[in-house]
C-alpha cells in the first residue's frame, strides 16, 4: 500500500518537471510511471496511471508534439475531449494548451520534435518529411489513425530503445532517435487520408481556461466562464467532455493536488499545515481534512510528517504509511 504514494508522487513531480501539471481524481490505486529522455533533437517520454489522472501541459514553442496510447487501453485516454481509440496518435502544434484525462490504467508515449527538423520531402529518411508533417499543425490538433501494425512497430522500436538510452553514448543516441523518427515519418506519411482536425470551437474555449488555470491556484466557476467567454453551463459542458469531472469537482481536485504538492515541498523555514491551507484558499480545515484522507489516504498533517522525516533521513523519498 505505502509504495502507491510514492509512484503518485514520483510521477506528479516528474511530470512537473516536463513543464505539466498531473492530478489524481480517484483514490490511489495501481501503479504510476514517467520517463523523459533527452534525445539530440527531440524528447522521448513514457508514462503510465491508474485509474483517474488528468494531465495538463504546453507544447515547447519550437516543437510540436506527437501522442499515443502504448497499449490497447481502448476509450481510458480522454485527449482534450475526443475518446482516443486503437491505434491512434494526436499531433499538437508549438505553444499549445493540452490535456488528457485516463478512466483506467494506461500507458503512453509522446515525443516532442522540434519544427525545424529537416528541410526535405519524401517518406521513412527520418527528417525529410517532419518539416512538412509539422507544418500542417498550422489548422491545429490533429488526430491521425495509422495501420495497426505500423503504430506497434513504433511502440515496440521505442520500448526497446528505452532500456538502452539511460547510458547510451551520443553516437547511440543519435542512431536511436533518427530509427524513431524514420518509422514515424513513414506512418504519417502512410496516414494523410486519416487525419481529423479537432473541434475549434471548443478548442478556443479550453485553451482559455486552461491557461487561466495556470496562472490562478483558485478556481471560481464564474471567473473561469467570463475568462473563456462563455455561460457557466457551457463551460460544464466542455469539463465534462475533457476531464469527465464538472468545473467545481475539477477546482476541488486540483485544490487538493496543489495542497499536497505545496506540503511536500522541501521548506527552508518551518511550515504548518494550516498557513498550506489558507494560501490555497481553504476555509473548511475539517471538512477539507476529509476529502484529503479520502485521496490521498493520509491526512494533511501526516504528508507534512512524511516529508519531514523524509527530509531528515536524506532520503529525498516519502514514506508511505504504515497500514
Amino acid at each position: 500500500m505505502a509504495r502507491k504514494w510514492t509512484e503518485f508522487d514520483e510521477y506528479a513531480d516528474k511530470i512537473r518537471q516536463a513543464d505539466g501539471l498531473s492530478l489524481t481524481t480517484a483514490p490511489l490505486t495501481g501503479t504510476w510511471d514517467f520517463a523523459q529522455h533527452l534525445l539530440p533533437r527531440t524528447i522521448l517520454q513514457f508514462g503510465s496511471g491508474a485509474d483517474g489522472t488528468i494531465v495538463h501541459a504546453v507544447t515547447r514553442a519550437d516543437a510540436g508534439l506527437l501522442f499515443m496510447p502504448s497499449t490497447q487501453c481502448a476509450d481510458r485516454i480522454v485527449f482534450d475531449g475526443r475518446i482516443m481509440k486503437w491505434p491512434e496518435i494526436v499531433m499538437v502544434p508549438p505553444a499549445t494548451h493540452y490535456a488528457f484525462a485516463c478512466t483506467g490504467p494506461t500507458q503512453w508515449i509522446s515525443l516532442s520534435v522540434p519544427i525545424q527538423l529537416g528541410n526535405g520531402g519524401g517518406s521513412g529518411g527520418g527528417n525529410g518529411g517532419f518539416k512538412k508533417h509539422l507544418v500542417a499543425l498550422e489548422g491545429g490538433k490533429t488526430l491521425i489513425a495509422p495501420p495497426a501494425d505500423n503504430l506497434v512497430r513504433f511502440i515496440e522500436a521505442a520500448t526497446a530503445a528505452r532500456d538502452r538510452l539511460q547510458h547510451a553514448r551520443p553516437k547511440q543516441l543519435q542512431a536511436i532517435e533518427t530509427s524513431l523518427l524514420g518509422i514515424l515519418d513513414g506512418i504519417l506519411w502512410d496516414s494523410v487520408s486519416e487525419r481529423r482536425c479537432f473541434n475549434q470551437r471548443t478548442e478556443k474555449v479550453m485553451s482559455k481556461v486552461l491557461e487561466f488555470l495556470r496562472r490562478d491556484n483558485q478556481i471560481h466557476v464564474l471567473a473561469l466562464a467570463q475568462a473563456a467567454g462563455v455561460s457557466e453551463r457551457t463551460l460544464h459542458r466542455a469539463f465534462k467532455k475533457y476531464f469527465h469531472i464538472g468545473p467545481k469537482r475539477y477546482s476541488k481536485i486540483r485544490q487538493l493536488n496543489l495542497v499536497r504538492r505545496a506540503i511536500r515541498q522541501g521548506h527552508a523555514a518551518p511550515v504548518n499545515v494550516t498557513g498550506i491551507l489558507t494560501e490555497h484558499g481553504v476555509t473548511e480545515f475539517g471538512r477539507f481534512a476529509i476529502e484529503y484522507k479520502a485521496l490521498f489516504h493520509e491526512s494533511p498533517a501526516e504528508t507534512l510528517q512524511r516529508q519531514l522525516i523524509a527530509k531528515h533521513d536524506g532520503s529525498g523519498m516519502s514514506y508511505g504509511p504504515t497500514s
